[in-house]
């Protein structure tokens, strides 16, 4: 029997309104799946879900606004920083094919990280993977940052792996998926 975790209820979404990096984060998921799919309605559950505000990795001064999955792995988060009462920065993690990235832009990973400083690039262990994922990740309050992650190939990148993914079957994320946080991020993709 599914049950409905608390990251797939209508109060998380309402709550996930509420956060400043909102907006961008559905922009950012709604490139992805646009990206990774022709038709990303249709592969809604069967192919990708997404959680808002999930638990994982949860601390006092770090939580996750939310996790989209792709089959059965997580391919883009966002975390937000916390310290007292405020919201100190937001760190984005976005998973790709290593051997896309590298072939698009005709570069190894060594030098990747040397012609993209403000970017993070490590090699991911995760099965599901199968040796060609890499997740690349930064931090929104360092200037800059954004352009060089958006400089990247991410649509080849990120069609690659999630076409590698898919074929791995269902994930086990469809009692965490948020319908209303979805339903949202395809409005967006739709123009509604």
């Amino acid at each position: 029997m599914n049950t409905l975790h608390r990251c797939a209820s209508d109060e998380n979404f309402a709550e996930l309104q509420q956060d400043p990096f909102y907006d961008p984060a559905v922009d950012l998921i709604a490139d992805y799946l646009t990206h990774a799919f022709d038709d990303p309605a249709s592969g809604e559950v069967d192919r990708w879900t997404l959680s808002a505000l999930p638990a994982t990795n949860r601390t006092a001064a770090r939580q996750r606004l939310f996790t989209l999955n792709v089959g059965p792995m997580e391919v883009l988060y966002v975390e937000r920083f916390l310290e007292g009462n405020g919201i100190v920065d937001y760190r984005i993690a976005m998973y790709m094919s290593e051997y896309a990235l590298t072939g698009e832009t005709l570069r190894t990973l060594d030098q990747l990280e040397n012609t993209f400083p403000l970017l993070h690039f490590q090699r991911t262990g995760l099965a599901s993977a199968g040796g060609d994922g890499i997740v690349v990740d930064w931090f929104v309050s360092d200037e800059g940052a954004d352009e060089q992650f958006f400089g990247l190939p991410l649509a080849a990148a990120t069609r690659r792996l999630a076409e590698l993914l898919v074929t791995k079957g269902r994930g086990p994320y469809a009692p965490y998926h948020n319908r209303a946080f979805a339903a949202d991020v395809l409005g967006r993709i739709s123009g509604a």
